[in-house]
């Protein structure tokens, strides 16, 4: 079973390049890190090929799992590779988050797709999927991801939009 997920969200930035470098700059991601409760970033690779840049990290979380996920979680934290590709000519980012449990069997895909909509105004559209394979109890993590993102989301665009206000100079 799979979930799809899709938000919208209109930045306050001069352009997409604005906000699409700052899921990269380590001080939105530190900030962002504490509104989820992540810790523990680290950068296991990381290529700026010009047209391309991409980046992966190990990041863990620093909240309290669920009941029913913790007999599946060694440690009692959940750890997950996170990757971004950064297609600069296209706006975009793939993002592939895949949580260190149950062999890879939960993964989500998605992407970042922005456009300029106005005197600084983008767009930007964070749409994907969610997948768990494990039989009897998919749907249920799935739709337990999917919550939490939907819980998440207005914070960490409010997150976003106060770094971009806070690392955009006056008058830009």
């Amino acid at each position: 079973m799979t979930i799809d997920f899709r938000f919208e969200h209109v930045f306050r930035a001069p352009s997409t390049t604005t906000v699409l470098a700052g899921y990269f700059d380590p001080d939105h991601l530190a900030t962002q890190d504490q509104v989820a409760e992540l810790g523990d970033r680290t950068v296991l690779t990381s290529h700026d090929e010009g047209q391309l840049r991409s980046c992966t990290w190990r990041v863990t979380s620093q909240r309290p799992l669920p009941l029913f996920v913790r007999p599946f979680v060694s440690g009692g934290r959940l750890s997950y590779l996170e990757s971004m590709t950064w297609r600069r000519t296209e706006d975009a980012i793939d993002l592939t988050i895949q949580p260190e449990i149950l062999g890879g069997r939960v993964q989500i895909t998605a992407r970042y797709r922005l456009s300029q909509v106005g005197a600084n105004q983008i767009l930007r559209c964070y749409e994907g999927s969610i997948a768990v394979n494990l039989k009897l109890v998919s749907g249920r993590i799935e739709r337990a991801i999917l919550s939490e993102f939907e819980k998440s989301m207005p914070l960490m665009t409010s997150c976003t939009q106060g770094w971009l206000d806070r690392s955009i100079p006056a008058g830009s």
